[in-house]
């Protein structure tokens, strides 16, 4: 029997690892580039990550990690805890990690300071009433709708690029929203949760493409590489499917895994299902512009401070400046800061970016609002479509997904169309896709 995996991203050779770890020789189909937007640069002494940043420590990709005996390359942050900023009132102000620090913080106004501790403890302040609502519509009962803007408007603009007016709180806060829907409080979903602690962040000397061509260095022996885009994934008889190629030859197998996602996907799959193809045609995706610069040590930066995340609105579609080797020293050489500037999101509204403008713009742009004065350019990455927009309702496309695989044995989505944007979600997701596929498999046998 054969499989084929669509897309060489990080979720596709993940896939693709725990097939061949299983004893199957997939196939892993990618016309660009090995790793997708996992993307570490040298240079200059520098390590530049053009795509995620850091990684969120979670068991599959500790799992992973150690498989690739990576764990000794594991760099967790040099200051412990660090602050995380957010752009309000023409400063950046710090996000509250402590009663303390609440109590004086100007995010949170006089009244939601004394109202908002009693409304973590009432059952049914945050509306478990609908389908889904915007992140807005859900957390606003509880912290206040200028709460929300100030503080997860700019956080959820720096995870996923959009705006807290239109993102799905259901498909962000899956726990938080099933916990409203039960009718309990915030406090009651906080204490049934494990009590771990929040995951640390990390990164991987060398960068975080080490992952990914590791993984690959570990299946390239062992899977069959198709360098080529598919244009259509056709359902045949016995429940196998064909692949037609955009280049007019095929490839017949009896399953295949898709990690590609929104418009891409929709291609794929309008012979086996038009509404899902249409559906996933109209996800919005934002694209990013990722700009790294060397900054002299001598620069004064906000002190422990891993960055600043902005609200719409911002000159240039500014999304976050984040100052990465004051939390991990060793990305940078000793005389230098590493800065990497984050624009774009949903509110760019598609606009391509001119690299000559923005080496100008950025220099003046970091003098204004952050006083830094001296800053040289690296290198800038454009991801003209990076990040599928959870719109409120979202759900009901991942329900489209799951009806689709009933449908259509042998057929897995495991995109960031089902959720979940950060590199520990995605090796969730493939190895979730797998068992799914293999189970399948086995049922069908049977």
């Amino acid at each position: 029997m054969t499989a084929a995996i669509i897309g060489g991203g990080i979720t596709g050779l993940t896939a693709a690892y725990e097939l061949v770890k299983a004893g199957e020789r997939p196939y892993l189909i990618e016309p660009g580039a090995i790793g997708g937007m996992i993307r570490s640069v040298q240079k200059e002494g520098f390590t530049l990550e053009c795509g995620p940043n850091v990684l969120v420590e979670r068991p599959d990709l500790k799992s992973v990690l150690e498989t690739l005996k990576l764990t000794d390359d594991v760099c967790y942050p040099a200051v412990n805890p660090y602050g995380q900023y957010v752009w309000y009132r023409k400063r950046a102000r710090k996000v509250p990690s402590s009663v303390g620090q609440f109590i004086f913080s100007p995010l949170f106004g006089a009244l939601n300071k004394v109202l908002l501790p009693y409304r973590a403890f009432v059952p049914g302040v945050l509306p478990g009433d609908n389908d889904d609502r915007s992140v807005l519509s859900f957390f606003g009962p509880l912290l206040g709708e200028e709460v929300v803007h100030n503080l997860l408007d700019p956080v959820l603009k720096g995870i996923y690029g959009g705006d807290v007016d239109d993102l799905s709180a259901r498909q962000i806060f899956p726990g938080l929203w099933q916990a409203a829907k039960e009718g309990k409080s915030v406090v009651e979903y906080m204490r049934s949760r494990p009590s771990k602690g929040k995951p640390p962040i990390l990164v991987v000397r060398g960068g975080i493409q080490r992952i990914s061509d590791e993984l690959w260095h570990a299946v390239e022996n062992f899977v069959s590489f198709v360098p080529r885009r598919v244009a259509r994934i056709v359902p045949l008889a016995q429940q196998r499917f064909r692949l037609n190629f955009h280049e007019g030859d095929s490839l017949e197998v009896d399953g295949c895994i898709v990690t590609t996602a929104a418009a891409n996907s929709a291609q794929l799959v309008t012979q086996i299902d038009e509404r899902l193809s249409a559906d996933l045609s109209r996800v919005r995706v934002a694209g990013l512009s990722v700009v790294h610069l060397k900054v002299p040590r001598t620069q004064k930066l906000i002190p422990a401070a891993f960055g600043v995340l902005f609200p719409g609105g911002m000159p240039e579609d500014l999304l976050g400046v984040m100052f990465n080797s004051l939390i991990f020293p060793h990305v940078a050489p000793a005389q230098y800061h590493l800065l990497t500037v984050v624009l774009g999101g949903v509110q760019a509204h598609g606009r391509a970016r001119n690299e000559q403008e923005l080496r100008t713009r950025i220099p003046v742009l970091l003098k204004q609002l952050l006083g830094i004065r001296e800053v040289e350019w690296l290198l800038m990455t454009e991801w003209p479509k990076a990040i599928p927009q959870l719109a409120v309702g979202y759900h009901k496309l991942v329900e489209q997904l799951d009806e689709c695989e009933k449908r259509s044995p042998g057929l897995v989505f495991a995109g960031i169309d089902r959720g979940g944007v950060g590199v520990s979600d995605r090796i969730r997701i493939a190895c979730e896709a797998v068992k799914r596929f293999r189970r399948v498999r086995v049922e069908t046998a049977v």
